[in-house]
């Protein structure tokens, strides 16, 4: 026992000899009257409660304090052994044991810890315990690290997930993500992820889409029309703040947009005017027969891959081919797409199913009739078929087709 521990202790000795002599004052008396033996004044003392004088002596025990009581010969003997406190630092974490003596194994058990037996405890388990003693418990831990998709073992003493990172020379950031947290205890068999987390500011242009209007115009014939101005896409410049983690983009928040170039709309003309005859319907049909034919006799033919298909009506004349922009919207109001053809809907009645071969051998196929134009109505033009690109409008052509009405 040190110097220090022995002091108190004698202290607190004075102290409850005092309140004994206190407290037998009361009882010599009794004990004369009655008998002086030996005996009967040890029973008398057993009468005298620790309690009572330590009461007596004003002294105050704490509940971790040890009071060792002596009674012999009239006489009662306290010894008051004072706790102190001890700091055990195990896994990260920081116990309180509050001891009166011993070893270092003694506080260990008293603050509830098993060991395995392969720790390292500092200092030695059989020291003697002094006032104020820190107490280190190493244990040995496997541990995984994955960063960056790369994953490291290492063998590591107890501490924190924090210690082990900066033993192992990984430094981080202020935006990584570790998981689990810093101030998590090692423990054998832990798996630590590190997200290298990374904000960038970052300029992009991006296009801006153009819108399409319509116009009604007398000066084109009901069910045809044309385009009047064609749509030009804008442009944009769009700063971002972007996350990165592990080198992906996770997430997006744009800062600023600034219009650098205004799109321009698409404006259609459509057609309101009554269609214009120097006689008759019977001109009409005299225009119709100058570029086609028309066999209004039903049979069946065999379409590119070998299958007898039914038809209502064959009609041969001219062919052309168009394109228009993605979105350009046709006479019936639908967006061009391949398969839809342009006719003349009095003599082709829109929404009609066809079947489009060409003279040269071309075959367009299965089509719907959804556009219009003026060649179409003048005449000159018995259908325009569509594609989406300028080269393959160039390969069709203009030719002679073979209509046939489904």
């Amino acid at each position: 026992m040190n110097k220090k521990n022995r002091t108190r202790i004698g202290t607190a000795i004075v102290a409850a000899m005092l309140a004994v002599l206190i407290c037998l004052l009361s009882f010599t008396a009794q004990a004369q009257t009655s008998s002086s033996t030996n005996d009967e004044i040890t029973a008398d003392t057993a009468k005298v409660y620790t309690d009572d004088i330590l009461d007596v002596a004003s002294i105050e025990i704490g509940e971790n304090d040890e009071v060792i009581r002596t009674d012999g010969n009239g006489c009662i003997a306290l010894t008051i052994v004072r706790a102190f406190e001890v700091e055990i630092d195990y896994r990260g974490e920081v116990f309180i044991a509050h001891c009166t003596g011993g070893t270092v194994a003694d506080a260990i058990a008293k603050a509830g810890i098993t060991l395995s037996g392969a720790e390292e405890i500092t200092p030695a388990a059989e020291t003697e315990l002094a006032p104020d003693m820190v107490i280190k418990i190493a244990s040995h831990c496997g541990a995984t690290v994955t960063i960056g998709g790369e994953t490291k073992s290492y063998n590591v003493t107890s501490g924190t997930v924090k210690d082990l990172l900066a033993d192992v020379g990984i430094t981080l950031s202020e935006d990584d993500v570790v998981t689990p947290d810093l101030d998590s205890a090692i423990f054998d068999g832990i798996e630590i992820l590190v997200q290298k987390v990374e904000y960038k500011e970052e300029t992009t242009t991006e296009t801006i889409d153009y819108g399409y209007t319509t116009e009604e115009t007398s000066s084109l014939t009901t069910g045809t029309s044309k385009i009047k101005q064609e749509g030009k896409k804008g442009e944009k410049t769009v700063v971002s703040k972007n996350k990165y983690v592990d080198g992906v983009l996770t997430e997006t928040v744009v800062v600023s947009e600034e219009v650098t170039k205004e799109p321009v709309d698409q404006i259609k003309l459509v057609g309101t005017g009554k269609p214009k005859h120097s006689s008759s319907s019977s001109s009409s049909s005299s225009n119709s027969s100058t570029s086609s034919s028309i066999s209004n006799a039903a049979g069946t033919f065999k379409d590119s891959s070998g299958k007898t298909v039914s038809y209502k009506k064959k009609l041969t004349g001219t062919s052309t081919a168009y394109t228009a922009p993605s979105g350009a919207l046709t006479a019936t109001g639908v967006p061009a797409y391949y398969g839809g053809v342009a006719v003349n809907p009095n003599v082709i009645p829109y929404g009609s199913k066809l079947y489009i071969v060409g003279s040269n051998g071309t075959v367009y196929g299965y089509a719907t009739a959804v556009d219009t134009g003026g060649a179409l109505m003048s005449g000159r033009v018995l259908v325009d078929v569509f594609y989406p690109s300028y080269n393959q409008c160039a390969n069709w052509g203009r030719q002679g087709v073979t209509v046939y009405i489904l």
